[in-house]
């Protein structure tokens, strides 16, 4: 599954964490109301164990994601 993310950075304490702004799957899905929004992360594979655990409920290595191109 080819998932493509948009974060905002300069989240937390420090400024040093993300949070996930908008997700879409390659059918154009954009898992609207899917995501905790507020919830920060501090590294992309954190992000990734969140959408296959809580979001997409698949396995981790069945996903890839990617930087959206805005």
């Amino acid at each position: 599954m080819n998932l493509e993310y948009y974060i905002i950075r300069g989240r937390g304490d420090g400024g040093l964490k993300f949070q996930l702004a908008k997700l879409e799957d390659d059918t154009g899905n954009k898992y609207k109301g899917e995501y905790d929004m507020a919830r920060h992360f501090a590294s992309i594979d954190e992000l990734k164990t969140y959408i296959a655990d809580d979001i997409v409920k698949k396995p981790l290595a069945e996903l890839t994601i990617g930087p959206m191109n805005i």
